[in-house]
């Protein structure tokens, strides 16, 4: 089984490269893929940068046919973080762009009062789902880091795991069947963020 790992060309994929073969993960760069697809059974996408950039970069590789085509004809597992996250929506205010589109929501601007607009720090979580697979064994308001100035306002409560403690709008982690994406960086997160890594790989 083979994990591909998805490069935007913005993010900084050398922490993902590491997790994984700390993990002993057979994985490929979206480099290396060409076009033998079968062997793929999850897909990372680490992510970093600004919304339209990382859609235009993926769309030049022809990347977006290829994670669509994948999870909606081959069930494959995804993980999307931060920006990785943000693309699975319909539209990202941004940079005025359309996203993937495989779950239903707007990518807006963050603009409580209760947050700066730059979201960067570490942050608890409130996990309201707690049968997902993503969250098993994670503390319901365990703290994870976050670098953000974006966020998902997701159109169908079903599909929202977890929350910013303390702030129920801004969505933390996503999930639609085989689909899940998390707005915090589980690999900057010490080790709640492995346990949540190590959760993905397993399933």
């Amino acid at each position: 089984m083979s994990i591909l790992l998805i490069n935007s060309d913005v993010a900084n994929i050398g922490s993902w490269i590491k997790i994984l073969r700390d993990n002993n993960c057979d994985f490929v760069l979206s480099n290396d893929i060409k076009n033998n697809l079968n062997s793929i059974k999850k897909i990372i996408f680490p992510g970093v940068g600004n919304f339209g950039k990382v859609i235009d970069n993926i769309k030049k590789k022809k990347l977006d046919e290829v994670i669509i085509f994948l999870l909606k004809n081959r069930n494959i597992k995804y993980l999307g973080v931060c920006v990785g996250m943000q693309i699975l929506f319909n539209f990202s205010d941004e940079s005025n762009s359309n996203g993937l589109g495989l779950i239903d929501g707007r990518v807006k601007k963050l603009n409580f009062d209760d947050l700066p607009s730059t979201h960067n720090g570490w942050n608890n979580i409130n996990i309201i789902n707690q049968d997902s697979k993503i969250v098993e064994n994670i503390n319901k308001y365990k703290d994870f880091y976050f670098n953000h100035s974006y966020y998902c306002e997701v159109e169908k409560k079903e599909n929202i795991v977890s929350s910013l403690k303390g702030n129920n709008k801004i969505c933390t982690i996503v999930q639609k069947e085989n689909i899940f994406g998390v707005q915090f960086h589980p690999e900057k997160s010490h080790s709640e963020g492995i346990s949540l890594i190590k959760n993905f790989l397993i399933m």
